[in-house]
């Protein structure tokens, strides 16, 4: 597949399953191991991984991005012992924004032009500022966290890496991955 094409076919069920299962693995262990750092103890760590979703949207779809997004996140709050009732409500739907958002409307050519890595960018910026005050209701609704604290330090732990790190990571990634033919589907 050339960098310019623009059409992808559908994959399998076993194929699309299998890469939503290891997208979702790789940004919960993701999240995991590189958020040591707490800005709300028990609630909002720093979260230097959180373009994963972005990235995932971006190369393969906005299905596979929000369930990267929604499936890791969730994985990783019940692997760290951040699991509450408003897990499987607000950060399902706020994280798997973050993925999904950006598969709808960049491709794996945007990567390939400053144009277009200005719109994954933006676009995965965009959904980072959505996902902040869904998931800061949840946090309020449990308890964990006041709303305005929550939506603070949640823009400080996931706004900055979604800003610096999804161009980079797409920017680097995508080209080689076209070029060898390996980007043939999207859901």
């Amino acid at each position: 597949m050339s960098s310019g094409k623009t059409g992808y076919g559908r994959p399998d069920a076993l194929t699309a399953a299998a890469y939503i299962v290891v997208a979702a693995a790789v940004t919960g262990v993701g999240f995991l191991l590189t958020a040591p750092i707490p800005l709300i103890p028990g609630a909002i760590h720093w979260r230097v991984l959180a373009f994963l979703p972005c990235v995932f949207g971006v190369l393969f779809g906005p299905v596979v991005g929000f369930f990267a997004g929604a499936i890791g996140n969730t994985l990783w709050a019940v692997l760290g012992g951040y699991f509450n009732p408003a897990t499987p409500i607000f950060d399902l739907i706020g994280v798997g924004l973050t993925g999904l958002i950006p598969g709808l409307f960049c491709k794996p050519e945007d990567a390939s032009t400053g144009k277009g890595l200005a719109k994954v960018t933006i676009v995965s910026f965009i959904s980072g500022l959505i996902m902040v005050p869904i998931v800061a209701v949840g946090f309020d609704w449990v308890g964990v966290a006041p709303f305005g604290p929550a939506v603070v330090f949640l823009s400080l732990s996931d706004l900055p890496p979604i800003l610096i790190g999804t161009p980079i990571i797409v920017k680097a990634v995508a080209p080689p991955l076209l070029r060898r033919g390996l980007l043939k589907w999207r859901l």
